[in-house]
């Protein structure tokens, strides 16, 4: 399939934008691989601490601090005891805070894989995010090169059925073609497609 340039009205030039980004035959330059390159990956998902595992975790502080004050407290009472007995006391306040925080860590790893599965992957951003990305790869993979004017442009209903062309774009305009042209088709606001 070959589309039509809209400035200089020749389709033997024209090629769609993820093909130029990989053709060995003509290589393009490193800056202007920059400006076609597909839409970044969304950032991470920020992840705050679960509601369980900050319960958990400030009980565990709390039954440290107790042991602790305990052992402030009755120090000198050890004194003729089994050596044995005597780690056992002194170890003994600080079990069920690790205990605690083990649990803690469990809830939040549990958490944040099914957080992970839910929005598409590690570090794949939130839901929005990441159906706002596949938008934007859809409108790129519509996008087209002509080697000769080095514009892009999109051909009539590339992006879907009955959005319309658009003008020769400059190459440094194209990653905002893409977000508009993304949000105009796809967008909460954009056209039904007249049947």
């Amino acid at each position: 399939m070959s589309a039509t340039c809209p400035q200089c009205a020749m389709p033997d030039r024209s090629v769609p934008v993820s093909h130029a980004l990989v053709d060995t035959a003509q290589p393009l330059d490193e800056p202007l691989r920059a400006l076609l390159s597909p839409p970044p990956e969304p950032p991470p998902a920020r992840e705050g601490l679960s509601g369980a595992a900050i319960a958990l975790s400030v009980l565990a502080a709390v039954f440290c601090l107790l042991g602790v004050l305990s052992l402030i407290r009755n120090r000198g009472e050890l004194a003729g005891y089994d050596p044995d007995y005597r780690v056992g006391y002194l170890m003994g306040p600080f079990v069920l805070p690790l205990i605690l925080l083990a649990i803690a860590a469990i809830v939040e790893v549990v958490k944040r894989s099914r957080r992970s599965r839910a929005s598409g992957g590690p570090g794949a951003g939130t839901p929005e995010e990441v159906a706002r990305r596949k938008r934007h790869l859809l409108v790129w993979q519509a996008g087209w090169l002509c080697r000769r004017c080095r514009v892009a442009f999109f051909p009539e209903a590339s992006i879907r059925q009955g959005f319309p062309a658009s003008p020769a774009i400059p190459l440094e305009q194209f990653p905002l073609w893409v977000m508009t042209a993304a949000e105009r088709a796809f967008g909460p606001d954009a056209r039904p497609v007249a049947n």
